[in-house]
């Protein structure tokens, strides 16, 4: 077996390099990584790299070897779960790494969904993020500013709490992604301009996926007086303002729900493969443009520009070259 990891060099510029195989003990699994996914939230990173640097953090894979204190594990198990980073010996964008399952999640996944749909980090934020809106009614007006891959995410999980869901995009694309996984209102940008200026009093609660200051601003704005914004991607870039005044006047509740509780991180993990197992979750099937290692870069270059292409980008840890395609 042979160890490749996928590593940067300066800014824009990656390598797919040789490295050991992990060490291994009788307390380790070894995971042979089937497919990374490639987040937004690295994206500045990759753009702005000044020295060598490691991405990869949605990891998926199957276990290749059993160290013999561990118990409910066996070669051949498809595995998904929290254990992916870019620090050493933790995961990332590499073929094999070893993990610690007493001290990492890991979850067995179910047969009839493709690897590919199972990255459970990204899953496990939207679970742990929608927890935290404050949807206690059901048929309460939401909004969700940003219907990308997390959006819409958002969305289907709103769906089932009960919301009355409307997405606000600036792209048609999006927006018809959104209707999909399972928005009933959606609005383009200027449409929820023109709802401002006519008076619209604003949703109970507002999420934030847009990942820019505009759309954050924006769903400040749509957010109803001693509404709850909450706050999910928003997190990477530089330094951004914000309308603090708008905030405080409206008495807004303004929540970040970037994941940082590991109890709930973990619980949001194994809740989001048991919503997909059982067919409650309508989060299957997302059209994912796959990658060979050594075109890393290009799948970032081309984050900005997939809508209306696919929704999501993975790395095929197990394919060095090659030609791209959607699934």
């Amino acid at each position: 077996m042979e160890n490749k990891r996928i590593a940067t060099l300066s800014a824009g510029h990656s390598i797919v390099e040789d490295v050991p195989m992990p060490e291994m003990n009788d307390n380790l699994v070894l995971i042979r990584q089937t497919f990374v996914g490639v987040c937004m939230s690295e994206h500045y990173r990759w753009a702005n790299a000044t020295e060598r640097s490691c991405f990869g953090h949605e990891p998926v894979g199957v276990v290749e070897a059993v160290g013999k204190n561990v118990t409910g594990w066996q070669v051949g198990d498809r595995v998904g779960g929290l254990w992916g980073n870019p620090l050493p010996g933790g995961g990332g964008m590499v073929r094999y790494t070893a993990v610690d399952p007493t001290k990492r999640c890991l979850i067995h996944l179910p047969d009839g969904i493709r690897d590919e749909d199972l990255l459970v980090e990204p899953l496990a934020c939207l679970v742990s993020a929608v927890s935290k809106a404050r949807v206690n009614i059901p048929g309460m007006e939401v909004c969700v500013v940003g219907a990308g891959y997390m959006g819409c995410g958002a969305i289907s999980l709103l769906k089932l709490r009960g919301a009355f869901v409307t997405a606000v995009d600036i792209r048609p694309e999006c927006l018809r992604d959104a209707q999909k996984y399972g928005a009933d209102t959606v609005l383009s940008v200027e449409q929820a301009e023109q709802m401002i200026q006519d008076g619209f009093k604003g949703f109970d609660v507002v999420m934030e996926w847009g990942e820019t200051s505009e759309s954050l601003d924006l769903a400040a704005r749509l957010t109803a007086q001693c509404g709850q914004l909450c706050i999910g991607a928003y997190h990477t870039g530089e330094p951004r303002s914000v309308n603090m005044q708008l905030l405080n006047v409206r008495a807004i509740d303004c929540l970040s729900t970037h994941p940082r509780e590991k109890a709930l991180n973990h619980i949001s993990a194994r809740n989001a493969v048991k919503l997909l197992e059982r067919g409650r979750w309508n989060f299957k099937n997302i059209p994912t443009k796959v990658y060979p290692m050594c075109q890393f870069d290009r799948a970032q270059a081309e984050l900005e520009t997939k809508y209306g292409k696919y929704m999501k980008a993975v790395i095929d840890m197990s394919r060095l070259d090659g030609e791209p395609y959607v699934i």
